[in-house]
């Protein structure tokens, strides 16, 4: 199985990169290269995010796909309606409007993912705090209530 196998040490290989893919590109390379170049212009935020934040999970970049995603619907859109004329693909990546809304879109997803990390993060640490604070209430209770049996015991 060729997906199974591991690269070799030499390799230049991209991460999670199958054979299949090079398929798919090469076809939509042959079929509609102007719009597969709008397409990998306006994904760079990912490669962008990637380099500058390795640690970035698959959750992170969903969250930047969609957002990204949302942001290329308009300049596909125009590109595919033109049928992938060079001219107008060329024209849609190079619109600074198109272009900022692109990065606006990826920075907007970094801050949402990051926002609600730590929201995330400090609901646990509150939940937590409540927890430990029942917790230790109770304990005072029995700790009283056991005392208070064993100074009210009768001595012999």
């Amino acid at each position: 199985m060729a997906s199974v196998r591991q690269a070799e040490p030499g390799s230049l290989r991209a991460p999670g990169f199958r054979w299949w893919h090079g398929i798919i590109i090469g076809l939509l390379l042959s079929y509609v290269p102007g719009s597969l170049l709008v397409a990998g212009v306006l994904l760079f935020p990912l490669v962008a995010l990637k380099l500058v934040d390795p640690n970035a999970d698959g959750q992170r970049i969903m969250i930047v796909l969609f957002y990204v995603g949302a942001a290329m619907v308009h300049p596909l859109h125009e590109a595919w309606l033109a049928n992938g004329d060079w001219k107008t693909c060329i024209a849609q990546i190079t619109q600074p409007v198109t272009l900022a809304l692109d990065w606006l879109a990826a920075g907007a997803a970094w801050l949402v993912a990051e926002a609600s990390a730590i929201s995330g993060r400090l609901w646990n640490a509150e939940i937590a705090r409540r927890e430990r604070k029942s917790i230790e209430k109770r304990i005072a209770y029995l700790q009283e209530e056991w005392m208070s049996s064993d100074e009210d015991a009768p001595a012999t």
